[in-house]
């Protein structure tokens, strides 16, 4: 099972293959145009130096992805877990067509995760060349580009052409480092069911409400501007054995169980079995008592995120 918290006892180097992500990679006099017009996040303040959040929706204003943004040599590089990447591909290549922009499935990058206290020396040698410094940054080479996605531990998403990275760790410990950062991935069963602000999309930086029209954004401008929001993303954890996204959790009422929300992403640590992102009423109080549908033997409370949701 995982260790304790990384973001309260950061490890000294933890790397691992990210096979369960993959690319979508955009190229074209037109990409930035395009792209602004399906995506939450502002194009016009992506450089060749950073990296942006944001949310991918269809016309209704449901999540296809989260995805992180960045550029690389001449492209556009677009990534998240498969199932939303196979989603947002399909979009994207259906709107495209009117385009002067190039879509294609990265088939030829690799994804490494890297975190610790080591991590921005190991990697800027595995690198051979220094990293920018600065959250939000990304430092590209010929063949690669490098995410800097946090810090306590440092934290680095690296995609990489034809260069193979040494790993020590599984793909749990980056799930756990996610979930610690109150960062959700959709995946298969979740695509397609929230508004981008039910996953605190706003709250990492990944709406912007001023740069004008995009697939989704009447739904999401009118849940900021007239408070509808009823949803958000909160972080679970206790005992239960372990569940897969799309599960359903129950609240206690009384001696009733009542239906409360749904299982984004989800890990097993030594000290509490269950660690989770679920969506749950927005007004959900930390004093409530939650389980997994079905898991009688389940208990979960709400632990703190990193960030505050008031303020987004």
């Amino acid at each position: 099972m995982l260790a304790p918290e990384f973001t309260k006892a950061p490890p000294e180097y933890v790397t691992v293959s990210l096979k369960d992500y993959a690319v979508i990679e955009l190229q074209g006099p037109e990409t930035d145009k395009f792209l602004q017009g399906q995506l939450s996040c502002d194009l016009n303040q992506l450089q060749d130096n950073n990296w942006l959040y944001a949310a991918h929706c269809d016309n209704k204003g449901k999540m296809l992805s989260t995805l992180w943004v960045t550029r690389f040599a001449s492209s556009v590089l677009l990534i998240s877990s498969q199932a939303a990447i196979a989603a947002s591909l399909a979009q994207l290549q259906k709107y495209g067509v009117f385009s002067k922009t190039e879509i294609t499935a990265g088939t030829d990058f690799q994804l490494f995760g890297v975190f610790g206290t080591a991590a921005p020396a190991r990697v800027a040698e595995w690198l051979q060349t220094p990293l920018l410094d600065g959250q939000h940054t990304a430092t590209q080479t010929e063949h690669s580009v490098v995410l800097n996605l946090g810090a306590e531990p440092d934290q680095y998403l690296l995609v990489t052409r034809g260069h193979e990275l040494p790993t020590n760790s599984p793909a749990e410990y980056w799930q756990a480092l996610e979930i610690e950062r109150g960062r959700a991935t959709l995946q298969e069963g979740t695509v397609l069911e929230f508004v981008p602000q039910m996953l605190n999309v706003q709250a990492l930086a990944g709406i912007s409400f001023t740069k004008g029209c995009y697939i989704g954004q009447e739904t999401i401008a009118r849940m900021h501007y007239l408070g509808k929001q009823k949803r958000a993303l909160f972080r679970l954890r206790g005992k239960g054995s372990m569940v897969a996204p799309g599960a359903i959790i129950e609240q206690q009422l009384g001696e009733n169980w009542r239906r409360a929300g749904t299982v984004i992403n989800a890990v097993s640590r030594a000290d509490y079995p269950l660690d989770m992102l679920a969506v749950l009423p927005s007004d959900s109080e930390a004093t409530t008592v939650y389980r997994v549908k079905d898991d009688d033997a389940s208990f979960l409370e709400i632990y703190p995120l990193p960030y505050n949701l008031d303020e987004s």
